[in-house]
């Protein structure tokens, strides 16, 4: 019984070093995607979706170590609240970037907005 355990234990350990490791390879991934992307729209982007899922990755890894309990919940809540509030949040700096008049560095082929000064 007790090599049953231990082989669990180190089955999750390696499944949450694993995924930390991917976690952390898309939070690098996003950091130098912020001073590679030309224009504020594909730095929302690229801080939004792989920022996410390393955050997720790297919460996930941290439930697999922690007891079940109330620090589990808690990382529960955190890994919600990111999934909601980081792609909101990029929505609206994206749609007060258009609202003011930002320009992609690459013009839009078509203007969902319909203002005609998608290029401009």
């Amino acid at each position: 019984m007790m090599a049953t355990a231990t082989v669990t234990g180190t089955v999750l350990d390696v499944v949450a070093a694993s995924l930390l490791v991917v976690g952390t390879a898309f939070t690098a991934i996003a950091a130098v995607g912020l001073f590679r992307m030309r224009d504020l729209y594909g730095r929302i982007h690229v801080a939004t979706k792989p920022a996410t899922l390393g955050v997720a990755l790297t919460l996930t890894a941290a439930m697999l170590q922690v007891p079940f309990g109330a620090r589990t919940l808690q990382l529960v809540v955190a890994l919600v609240f990111q999934f909601w509030a980081i792609p909101a949040g990029s929505h609206m700096l994206g749609r007060a970037a258009r609202a003011a008049g930002v320009a992609p560095a690459v013009p839009d082929v078509v203007d969902e907005y319909g203002d005609g000064d998608a290029g401009a």
